[in-house]
C-alpha cells in the first residue's frame, strides 16, 4: 500500500487582484471523501496515519532503493539550498518566505533521492510548500512576504487555529520541525566515512527531533525503517550521479549549508517562541 496524491487547483480572488491559481495536493482518501475544490487540506486523520504506517511498512519490506517513479533526470543542487536559506535572512531581521520555500523545495529533491523510505515525507513537504505558495500568491499574499508578517496577519485575524482554513503559520511550523531533522542528517552524512551506515545515526536523530511530534506507533515505525538507511557512498552517488567533481563541490558547500540551515532554524524557533505558538495544534 502507498499514499497516492492527487493534484487539484485552488483559486483565490478579491476586488483588487486577478484570479490566482495554484496547485494543492490531497491524498486520494481526501478526494474520495468529497472535500470541496479550493478548500484547505484537513488535519491528519487516523486513517491517514494508518496509510503512512503502511507506506513505511512497504519500504521496510521492499528496501530503500530509489523510487522508480522518480524522473530519471532529477537533480539536487546544494547551492540552491545555500542560496535560498541565505536569502531568507533579511538585513531587516525578517525571514522571507519565498526564499525559505525555494530552499525547502530543493531539499525535498534530496529526500526523494534518499529512497522509498522518504516517500511519505517528500509528499507531505510538497503539500505544505504548495499551501504556503498558494497563500503567497493569493489575495492576502502581501501579508505572507515573511514568516513574521504571516504570523502577525494570522494572529490579528484569528486564523492561527481557525477551523475554516489551514493556518500558514501552523503549516510552516511542520516544515520548521522537519528542518531540524534534515539539517542533523546532513551533518551526520558529512562527517561519516564512505562505508559507514547511516541507519543508526538517522534513527537516533529522528528520536531526538521529529519523533517528539509523532504518535507512539508512527514514531516506532519510522525509527525502525530508518535503520535500513544505506551507507554514505550510496547516498552520495544518488546525490551526485557518481560525478566526482559534483561530490567535491558538495563536500565544500556542506558545512556552509548546515550552518545556514541551523541559523534559519534557530531564528524561526525563537520567533515561534516569542509569539508563543510552538505548540499550534
Amino acid at each position: 500500500m502507498s499514499i497516492r496524491y492527487v493534484a487539484l487547483r485552488c483559486e483565490e480572488r478579491d476586488d483588487d487582484r486577478s484570479r490566482q491559481s495554484t496547485t494543492f495536493y490531497w491524498t486520494q482518501a481526501d478526494t474520495m471523501a468529497g472535500i470541496p475544490l479550493g478548500s484547505e487540506p484537513p488535519q491528519q486523520t487516523e486513517e491517514e496515519e494508518a496509510a503512512v504506517t503502511a507506506a513505511l511498512a512497504e519500504a521496510r519490506e521492499n528496501g530503500v532503493g530509489p523510487d522508480p517513479a522518480l524522473p530519471q533526470d532529477l537533480v539536487f543542487d546544494l547551492q540552491l539550498v545555500l542560496n535560498g536559506f541565505s536569502d531568507c535572512r533579511g538585513e531587516d531581521g525578517q525571514l522571507y518566505l519565498d526564499a525559505y520555500l525555494r530552499a525547502y523545495s530543493e531539499l525535498n529533491k534530496f529526500l526523494q533521492l534518499l529512497g522509498t523510505v522518504f516517500n511519505f515525507v517528500s509528499h507531505d513537504i510538497q503539500k505544505k510548500v504548495t499551501i504556503l505558495q498558494c497563500y503567497r500568491k493569493g489575495g492576502a499574499g502581501d501579508y505572507y512576504y515573511s514568516i513574521q508578517s504571516m504570523i502577525e496577519y494570522e494572529q490579528e485575524n484569528n486564523l492561527l487555529t481557525s477551523s475554516d482554513r489551514q493556518s500558514g503559520s501552523r503549516t510552516l511550523l511542520r516544515l520548521h520541525r522537519g528542518l531540524e531533522f534534515i539539517s542533523g542528517f546532513m551533518a551526520e552524512l558529512h562527517k561519516a566515512s564512505d562505508t559507514a551506515g547511516l541507519g543508526s545515526p538517522s534513527s537516533e536523530l529522528y528520536g531526538r527531533t521529529l519523533a517528539k511530534h509523532h504518535n507512539w506507533v508512527l514514531a516506532k515505525t519510522v525509527g525502525a525503517v530508518l535503520l535500513m538507511m544505506p551507507n554514505k557512498q550510496t547516498i552520495i552517488e544518488r546525490m551526485t550521479g557518481g560525478t566526482m567533481g559534483v561530490r567535491e563541490h558538495n563536500e565544500a558547500l556542506m558545512p556552509k549549508v548546515i550552518e545556514v540551515m541551523n541559523s534559519v532554524y534557530n531564528l524561526t524557533q525563537k520567533l515561534y517562541e516569542d509569539y508563543n505558538i510552538l505548540d499550534l495544534p
